[in-house]
């Protein structure tokens, strides 16, 4: 069994002369490193950019969000509180109120979704969000808003604006007067106090306010559109969400994080796994350059296999040398470029030598994980070793008088 493998190997490290041979394998080693870095780089930037969102995802949406199946809004009362706070490690449940609504400031007018939000929310992970001006949504005296940054540049808005910004909607109390169509409206007033980003589907229609603004302008009293829940440490959202789910009934849509913005996480798995495709057909091209060699080397030491086979060597044991070598030569450039991609991803992720300007980050981010290198590992030796299965198998079965 050792004799494949040593006789490939002799054929790949011992001392030659320079040939054809030897620069075609020297090219297929290279475009497997290339093709292995390019892979691992582009894998971790995927997963760097996809953890930078779910970053700002998890700082946006709640762990759990419960909504009402059916009813646009719903009472928070004493007995559904109960319920839900009886569910273990649920750490903390704050009221949120959604709607359409148009937004003017000074000649530019949007339509826009309010979010009114209660003081239970966690302002660290909003702050977090902020990049211009701060998280303060006032109070019954002076209401102030946190806008989206898509919706800010759309509005040409900024902190400390001058003017008031206008959010009004159809009063749902009020039949519509074409005599008098401003008292079908209700409206309110307020002022920009920051600017926040997480991904463009909210930045460019939501602002963020207080309950008590919402609700006043909504016609909703006490009513809010959706809770959202907080948990502790000791389980995972989805046990949570199944409890939840139980105590409430079918009336109640209990969503998690991941639910939520599940069209999010698809897109950025199928970009991934599409982009791996590619780098897999551009590595498979590559591996044409091993087919040549081997083809080349087997026609070179035809009078080695015709000693082998003379000294009755039987096929297989020549096939195997021939697919070992064309494995060695796939694995030791993959893995050369598997270990530079180590290295420059690693540096990155800790030193941040690469950087982006006008961005949220100043880094760019990469993340390196453990599936890729060994998906990358596999797809390099699976890809060398079916190369070299047809130079293999011709090798085995050449009669020893035709190698003569």
């Amino acid at each position: 069994m050792r004799l494949p493998l040593f006789i490939a190997y002799r054929y790949l490290f011992s001392k030659k002369k320079i040939n054809a041979i030897n620069i075609i394998t020297g090219i297929a080693m290279l475009g497997f490193g290339v093709g292995a870095f390019a892979m691992i780089v582009v894998l971790s930037t995927f997963n760097g950019f996809e953890e930078l969102v779910e970053g700002m995802l998890n700082n946006y949406d709640p762990e759990i969000r419960i909504t009402a199946k059916g009813r646009k809004t719903f009472v928070y009362t004493d007995d559904l509180k109960g319920k839900i706070t009886a569910v273990n490690d649920v750490k903390s449940i704050s009221q949120s109120l959604e709607e359409k609504v148009v937004i003017k400031y000074d000649d530019h007018q949007e339509i826009a979704k309010i979010r009114g939000v209660d003081n239970a929310i966690d302002r660290e992970k909003f702050d977090s969000l902020v990049v211009l001006g701060d998280f303060n949504l006032g109070d019954s005296s002076r209401y102030f808003g946190v806008f989206g940054g898509g919706l800010s540049h759309k509005l040409n808005l900024f902190p400390g604006s001058p003017d008031l910004i206008t959010v009004f909607v159809p009063r749902r109390d009020v039949e519509f007067s074409s005599l008098n169509p401003m008292a079908s409206l209700s409206t309110k007033y307020l002022r920009a106090s920051g600017i926040f980003l997480v991904h463009e589907e909210v930045d460019n229609e939501v602002f963020i306010t207080s309950l008590d603004f919402a609700q006043d302008l909504l016609s909703y009293p006490n009513s809010i559109s959706s809770l959202d829940i907080a948990l502790g440490t000791t389980r995972n959202a989805d046990q949570v969400k199944e409890d939840l789910q139980a105590t409430l009934g079918e009336g109640w849509s209990v969503k998690t994080r991941r639910e939520l913005n599940e069209l999010i996480y698809k897109i950025f798995s199928s970009e991934k796994w599409f982009t791996f495709a590619i780098l897999v057909l551009v590595l498979i091209i590559s591996s044409f350059n091993i087919f040549g060699s081997l083809i080349m080397l087997v026609l070179d030491k035809k009078k080695d296999i015709g000693i082998l086979k003379s000294m009755g060597a039987e096929e297989h044991i020549i096939r195997k040398l021939f697919l070992v070598q064309g494995s060695y030569i796939a694995v030791i450039g993959g893995a050369a470029g598997i270990f530079l991609a180590m290295a420059v991803v690693l540096s990155q992720q800790y030193f941040g030598w690469l950087n982006l300007e006008n961005a949220i980050v100043e880094d760019y981010p990469v993340k390196l994980l453990f599936t890729d290198l060994l998906l990358t590992f596999v797809t390099v030796s699976v890809l060398g070793y079916l190369i070299s299965l047809f130079p293999a198998y011709k090798a085995s079965k050449m009669a020893i008088s035709t190698i003569n």
